[in-house]
């Protein structure tokens, strides 16, 4: 909330690390980024993604995404998550580092969107992941910051949304109170921390901010394997 980015893409590490079972962690961070993602499509609301890419979304990356879950959710993949989860951080840091690869996947991606959409989703149903792309993905299509803002959030929404609801109405686990605190938090962090930290600090340092917890989260989850 804090970052205005990546509570699923810090959030499950850190709650792996400490040895939460997987579908835990989505209960428990899934809310949080649904209400903040949809609260940010209220904000950006005026800003039109052309091209037919909201559509393309909800037919190939929910495709993937219904994939990734039943995956997770019928096998035992415990340890299979922990190693991809790693992978994926690895290489989030990797694309947010290096400007030349980060534009030729932009490339290959704006070629392909159909199967980068239907990767996205695969690997957000996996590993919660799906952000280490989601932000390349989008910036290939539409160069204004606030399209690109609007893109991310209707895609973290919705994929949220899905989730949660297969989880629940699906699946069969039980939604308790406590994990709306979650919500709570994060949209009050956004408003009253989030955005302040986001105006005051320049983006060169704020990227540094963001690419060094990525790092600390892969690292540490990587010399937590036993």
């Amino acid at each position: 909330s804090l970052f205005g980015v990546g509570i699923l893409l810090f959030g499950t590490p850190i709650l792996l690390i400490a040895g939460y079972e997987y579908h835990e962690i989505l209960l428990y961070l899934l809310p949080a980024s649904a209400a903040l993602s949809w609260s940010q499509v209220w904000d950006f609301r005026k800003y039109k993604l052309d091209g037919g890419y909201r559509k393309s979304f909800l037919i190939f990356c929910v495709s993937g995404l219904l994939l990734g879950m039943y995956l997770t959710q019928n096998f035992d993949l415990k340890f299979e998550i922990r190693v991809f989860v790693t992978v994926m951080l690895f290489l989030a840091f990797i694309l947010r580092t290096s400007s030349r690869l980060r534009l030729k996947l932009q490339r290959v991606m704006k070629r392909r969107l159909k199967v980068a959409l239907a990767s996205m989703g695969l690997i957000h149903g996996l590993s919660n992941m799906g952000g280490s792309v989601l932000t390349p993905l989008v910036s290939s299509l539409y160069s204004e910051k606030n399209k690109v803002m609007a893109g991310v959030s209707f895609d973290y929404a919705f994929m949220a949304s899905f989730q949660l609801t297969i989880l629940v109405l699906i699946q069969g686990h039980k939604f308790l109170a406590h994990y709306l605190v979650g919500s709570v938090i994060a949209l009050s962090v956004r408003y009253l921390i989030g955005k302040k930290v986001f105006e005051f600090t320049n983006e060169k340092n704020y990227q540094r901010l963001i690419n060094g917890f990525i790092l600390a989260n892969a690292i540490f989850l990587f010399l937590s394997f036993r």
